[in-house]
Formats: C-alpha cells, sequence, structure tokens
C-alpha cells in the first residue's frame, strides 16, 4: 500500500511542477510582451517625425476649443503612458503655439525677441 501512496504522492509532484511550468511561461510570455512595447515606444520616440506647420494657416490662431481639447489629450496619453501618442500631440501642441504666437504677435504673448 506504501507503493499506492507514493504513486500519488509523486502524480501529486508532477501536476503542481507542470502548473508552476505554466506559470512560468505566461510569466515569460507577459514579460517579453512588455520589453516589445517598451522597444517599440523607445523606437517612436527617437524615430518620430517631424510635423511642417500649415503654411496657409500660420498667420491663423486655432480655436480655443482645439487647444483645450488638445492638451486634454495629451495629458489624457500622459495619464496613460502612451508614448507614441505623446510624441504626436506634442508634436501637435508645438505647432499650435507657434501658431498662437505668430496670430497674437510676441509683445501680446508676452515673448521677448531679439
Amino acid at each position: 500500500m506504501s507503493d499506492g501512496k507514493s504513486g500519488d504522492r509523486a502524480l501529486e509532484t508532477a501536476r503542481e511542477l507542470r502548473a508552476a511550468a505554466e506559470e512560468a511561461r505566461r510569466t515569460i510570455l507577459a514579460s517579453r510582451d512588455i520589453v516589445e512595447r517598451s522597444r517599440e515606444q523607445t523606437r517612436a520616440m527617437i524615430n518620430r517625425p517631424e510635423i511642417e506647420p500649415c503654411d496657409q494657416h500660420i498667420s491663423q490662431a486655432p480655436s480655443e476649443k482645439l487647444v483645450h481639447c488638445l492638451i486634454q489629450a495629451y495629458e489624457l496619453a500622459v495619464d496613460e503612458d502612451d508614448v507614441r501618442t505623446q510624441a504626436l500631440l506634442g508634436s501637435m501642441l508645438h505647432d499650435v503655439g507657434g501658431r498662437i504666437a505668430a496670430a497674437i504677435g510676441p509683445k501680446a504673448a508676452q515673448m521677448i525677441v531679439h
């Protein structure tokens, strides 16, 4: 009878080892996914395209609603740690800021120009 108990313990140990191996496999796959997403975000920051401003609207200031929506979208991207969207919206906000400064002038924007 001791052989039956030993066999049951061996079977239970084998099941526990199989479960531990499966959990380790899932953890490794999740870790690889995290590493790949991190690499994609890094590539997005390094290779982000420069956005050329639109010449025909350069002196026209964007609407206040547009500016607030862009800022809100950027803040949401920061909260969600979405680096690619942050880069895109950051470029857009830079362009919008330039358009605002061009439309209202440096004195009204309280900018010092040499």
